[in-house]
């Protein structure tokens, strides 16, 4: 497999000058793209992919997660209606799914959640259910709307997103985004509740797109009609959130998907890509309370550059792979301190 590789060097600011905004560096030559940042750097280090359906090629790459050892990494190929697996490397394993209603088959497949089993979860949102497979992508199980029209019942779907399953086996959690609710299951796919309606006040949700768990068992949702991020104590009781929209170190644009690392910071994609916004797609950082930590990212498709970041994941060393929509692939970065670059 052919990767492309390119050094990016994003420059250091001492940590009391974060109050201070960061931007990004443009008309560098070709070869390297700098980003001043606040108190952390990270190094492009590969990408992978192209628009195809062949091994490897995406039509629009979405969610991406990891299995708990890091030994397979879950793709979303929304178009391609599919799930492609790699290593961390980006080497092509397996591959499961195809367009359709029946079991094991997507229709715009969109978030996934690997459990503490390695089961995957996978959010299908044309189809308005969500289905489980064990790690070599069998089909388990399935829940939701069966008819395959979307519905505001209880325990049935409007697009949902993305899909979260708690580390004691017991809930899974699914982001109804269209009814711009959270709604609750037993590991069974039993309906429990619906958490939050339709609002701007803490606890309600406008079009939520993800759900993330951290450690201590709080959980992240991010919504792109409100373009915040909040947060909840394990009983869904509203704790903070941060966001507006725009273009600083502390709002959104078209915010598109959030993911934890295993010191429960936040990391989201926001491409700031509505009118009025920035037009530089970037991946920012916070810690678990909302605080700002840093930034990276340029537009363009060289190399370490993006058009149109969607999801992305983390990794045990804290390297963050990316998947851009438009470019059809998958981004590695690693903080320098992890990186193989120096």
């Amino acid at each position: 497999m052919h990767f492309k590789a390119l050094v990016i060097v994003l420059n250091v600011t001492p940590i009391f000058l974060m109050i201070f905004h960061t931007h990004i560096v443009l008309g560098l030559p070709s070869s390297s793209v700098s980003v001043n940042q606040p108190s952390e750097k990270f190094t492009f280090v590969k990408e992978w992919g192209s628009r195809g359906t062949g091994d490897g090629e995406f039509l629009r790459p979405h969610d991406l997660e990891f299995d708990n050892d890091d030994k397979h990494l879950y793709a979303v190929d929304r178009d391609g209606n599919r799930i492609q697996v790699f290593d961390k490397n980006g080497n092509f394993l397996f591959k499961f799914g195809e367009k359709g209603q029946g079991d094991g088959q997507f229709l715009v497949p969109y978030g996934l959640d690997v459990d503490a089993r390695g089961h995957v979860w996978v959010a299908d949102r044309g189809n308005h259910r969500v289905q489980q497979f064990d790690s070599n992508g069998n089909f388990i199980s399935k829940f939701g709307n069966l008819d395959g029209h979307p519905s505001s019942l209880p325990g049935k779907f409007d697009n949902p997103r993305h899909v979260e399953v708690d580390r004691s086996l017991k809930y899974v959690y699914v982001v109804d985004s269209k009814n711009n609710r959270i709604q609750q299951f037993d590991i069974n796919g039993k309906f429990v509740k619906v958490i939050g309606q339709l609002g701007n006040k803490p606890g309600e949700f406008n079009l939520p797109t993800t759900i993330e768990m951290d450690s201590k068992g709080n959980f992240f949702v991010n919504e792109r009609g409100n373009e915040r991020i909040q947060k909840f104590d394990s009983n869904w009781k509203p704790l903070l959130s941060w966001g507006t929209k725009g273009s600083s170190d502390n709002q959104f644009c078209h915010m598109e998907h959030i993911a934890l690392d295993k010191h429960d910071n936040v990391y989201v994609t926001d491409p700031q890509s509505d009118p009025g916004c920035s037009k530089q797609p970037r991946v920012l950082k916070f810690d678990n309370n909302g605080n700002f930590i840093t930034k990276f990212g340029s537009y363009g498709t060289k190399p370490g550059h993006f058009q149109d970041p969607e999801h992305l994941a983390i990794d045990n060393k804290g390297d963050v792979y990316v998947s851009d929509r438009s470019n059809n692939e998958i981004l590695v970065f690693s903080p320098i301190s992890n990186s193989k670059n120096g």
